[in-house]
Parts: structure tokens; sequence; C-alpha cells
């Protein structure tokens, strides 16, 4: 795919999950006063410290994991938020941790509470919060179930197109050439179902299981991992993108249309669709 048609889509990459966890792991220089305690403190210091340093472990965790989840968020149009709030909790979880610090240094439980509470304001402020609303709420957008399933299709191509760029950016004409046959079967088979909206937001469930896993594969493939070849990786993604399409077109044909459409006619919609793919491959 030539490079000029990449720049002309609207696909921001979002940041690696080394880039996220570098940059979060500077929160563990804060634990360096606790390494004291392993060598002068009691038994019950070197405990403390440890139940201290795995808090901070987890409240790091779950900003980095909600991080990377804000990021999916931002860039997929009518995304769902997260169901799990978890910048928040790793916030909450690091002002926890203050307050424990701060209450062997004052005798009132107020102060450290107050230093505890500033300690949470400043993690808010440095990573923001969860995305606390769904993007476009399929069940309340509209009563129009037609306007629903015209939305979905559009969400449903704008994440299959932002991988397929993702992957033409590799310059493996093989790869591209696949992944482009499955998106424009996917697209098809949705689009056959046009004439009945219902039949398109039953798919969904199936297609957001196809986006999230094929999401996955790419951005692995992406990234590359130094202990495994760029063959074996390649021949990985085609296997894994095959069995993942045949199992959407599985999911399709347990889909009961109603309307103007029986059983056998999405039977032969299916095979009409794949039949361009495979001349592609």
């Amino acid at each position: 795919m030539p490079r000029a048609l990449l720049h002309n889509r609207n696909m921001e990459t979002p940041p690696s999950e080394a880039e996220i966890d570098s940059g979060l792991n500077i929160l563990l220089i804060a634990a360096l006063p606790l390494i004291a305690w392993f060598f002068e403190g009691t038994f019950s210091d070197v405990a403390t410290a440890f139940m201290q340093l795995w808090l901070l472990c987890v409240a790091i965790r779950l900003i980095a994991t909600g991080q990377r989840r804000h990021y999916a968020y931002t860039n997929t149009p009518g995304a769902r938020a997260p169901r799990i709030p978890r910048k928040i909790l790793g916030e909450v979880l690091l002002g926890l941790l203050v307050t424990l610090l701060a209450g062997h240094h004052f005798d009132s439980i107020l102060v450290p509470l107050i230093i505890g509470g500033m300690a949470v304001g400043l993690g808010n402020a440095a990573f923001g919060t969860d995305p606390l609303r769904d993007k476009v709420p399929l069940a309340t957008a509209s009563p129009d179930t037609g306007l629903q399933a015209q939305i979905a299709t559009e969400r449903t191509e704008h994440a299959l197109t932002q991988i397929a760029d993702r992957i033409a950016m590799l310059e493996d004409a093989e790869l591209t050439r696949r992944t482009e046959a499955a998106r424009h079967l996917v697209m098809r088979l949705l689009r056959s179902f046009t004439r009945d909206p219902e039949s398109v937001l039953r798919l969904q469930r199936p297609m957001d299981k196809f986006i999230s896993l094929l999401d996955a594969e790419s951005n692995r493939l992406c990234m590359g991992n130094a202990r495994e070849s760029s063959a074996f990786a390649r021949r990985r993604y085609i296997a894994k993108l095959e069995v993942m399409t045949e199992s959407f077109e599985t999911s399709a044909r347990k889909i009961r249309v109603r309307g103007d459409k029986d059983a056998f006619e999405v039977e032969a919609d299916i095979l009409l669709n794949r039949m361009p793919s495979n001349t592609a491959a």
C-alpha cells in the first residue's frame, strides 16, 4: 500500500508497553528508603517494608494497565469505558502507601491522611482518571436500530483500517495482502446484513472479539521479539488470522437472520464473500 494512503488515514499509534512501563518505573525510586529497613529494622519492620513495596508495585501495574486501556479508548470510535477504573485504584493505593509511610512520623492520624489525600490528588494530576462513559452507548444512542447498526459498522471498519495500516507499515506484501483480504471479507459480510440491522447488532459481540484478538496479534507482530525469528512471527500471524476469520464466519452462520433472509441465503452470502478473499490470499 502506498505510504501516501497511510498518511491520509487518521491513525494515532499508541505507545508500547515498554514506553509506559519505563515512565512509571521511576516511581520505584520513592521506595529506596524502605531498603534501609531490611538491614536496620526489626522483623516487623522488614514485613512492613515488604507489604509497602507490594502495594507500590500493584499501584504501578494498575496505572500502567489503565494507561494502555485509556489509549485504546481514545483511538477507538464508539469505544466502551473500562469496567474497572484501574488508574483511579492505582492512585488510591499510592495515597494509602504515603499515608502508611507518614504514619510513622506523626502521633495523630489526621496529618498522614491529609498527606495521603494530597498524594492521590498529585497522582490524579499526573496520570488522569479512567474513561467513565462509553463514547457511543449503542443501547441508548438512538431508538432507530438502523442507525445503531450503521454506527457499529463504521466503528468496525475504522478499527480494521487501523490494523491494516499498522501491518502495511511493515512493508511485507504477503502480510498486507492477507490482512486487507480479511478486512474486506469481514466488511462485505457485515454489509450483507444491512437489510436486517438487528443481525448486525447481534454480530457485534463476535466482531468485537475478532478485532480485539487481531489488534493484539498485529501489535505483537509489529513490536517484534528478539527471541523469535521474523519468519516464525509471520507464520504465527497468518495462521491466527485465518483461524480468527473462519471463527467469525462460523459465528455469522449461527446468527438467525430475521426478515427477508433465511439460513440458506446467509450461507450463500458467506460463500460468495469468501471467494474474492481466497483469490487475493
